[in-house]
């Protein structure tokens, strides 16, 4: 398999003015925050363990820097281990301050330019948050404000995850139900044919919710004036507009087992990767690649 390029994750100012907004309306919705792992029992079990074995590695009072630290799960689990901690949250996206968990929280904040003192930090953390970042700068940041023998742990999206197939599914069902074939049915009033079409979709993605909920309202709407068609069709880009890009944004940055000595590379001038290993799930699907290093001496 040809590898990626892994520049792939950087964006034009406009790609990250609308991934900015599309996690933000993550973020503001509850019932999307365990989006990342699809609300699986198993998933956020394995992720707590890991997190807990991380904090019980620390030094007391320790402070840690979580990196796209979103609605803090990460720093949850890291308080939940160890109360004495010294938490910082930093997201490029307005995230809302985690309940019952101290963390001084910088939304608004991206990764690439940390507004912090050198040396400031005895570890940083990341939960599917780093390899959503521009790498290179991250990494530039973190050399400058981790102390010496500061410690590492990022999990970080496996290409070959349970979260990253589920995902993909749902990727690839919003992109047919936005395809051309299927607009152009619709704004065409072409009832029987948006019917085939979205007959087709819908088994292609068995028990897909949007596609089900799309087979249902589409059709109906079809038969209304042209304008109306029209204004319906902006509507539903609009309305799946964030989901669509934060799941492209991971289908693009998740790693692959070929990628990751590459992938590592921004890493490696100030750190020491200690373990590069993958979290599983009991049954021993992929959860998630678990990364762990140590600050090289300044």
């Amino acid at each position: 398999m040809e590898l990626r390029d892994r520049t792939s994750c950087d964006r034009t100012s406009c790609d990250r003015t609308r991934a900015q907004d599309a996690w933000t309306a993550v973020w503001r919705d509850p019932a999307s925050r365990l989006q990342c792992i699809g609300g699986a029992p198993d998933i956020a079990h394995a992720l707590r363990g890991h997190w807990s074995t991380f904090a019980a590695s620390l030094g007391a009072g320790a402070r840690v820097l979580d990196l796209g630290c979103g609605a803090g799960a990460a720093s949850g689990a890291l308080w939940a281990a160890r109360g004495d901690l010294k938490l910082t949250g930093i997201d490029f996206a307005s995230v809302p301050a985690p309940a019952g968990v101290p963390v001084r929280l910088l939304s608004d904040t991206p990764m690439e330019s940390m507004p912090f003192a050198d040396a400031g930090f005895d570890a940083a953390i990341s939960q599917f948050g780093y390899e959503y970042s521009r790498m290179h700068k991250t990494a530039n940041q973190l050399a400058r404000v981790l102390a010496p023998a500061a410690r590492v742990s990022f999990v970080v999206h496996h290409a070959a995850s349970s979260v990253v197939a589920t995902n993909r599914a749902r990727l690839n069902a919003i992109l047919a139900v936005l395809g051309r074939d299927t607009q152009a049915a619709f704004l065409a009033g072409n009832v029987f044919v948006l019917d085939a079409k979205l007959s087709a979709l819908s088994q292609r993605h068995p028990g897909d919710s949007l596609v089900m909920e799309l087979a249902r309202i589409l059709p109906p709407r079809a038969r209304a004036a042209s304008r109306e068609r029209a204004a319906a069709w902006r509507a539903l880009e609009a309305a799946l507009s964030p989901e669509l890009t934060i799941l492209e944004a991971m289908d693009s940055c998740c790693v692959a087992p070929e990628e990751l000595e590459g992938w590592l590379g921004p890493l490696r001038p100030f750190c020491t990767v200690t373990s590069a290993s993958v979290l599983r799930k009991p049954d021993g699907t992929a959860i998630a690649w678990r990364i762990d290093a140590v600050r090289c001496p300044a």
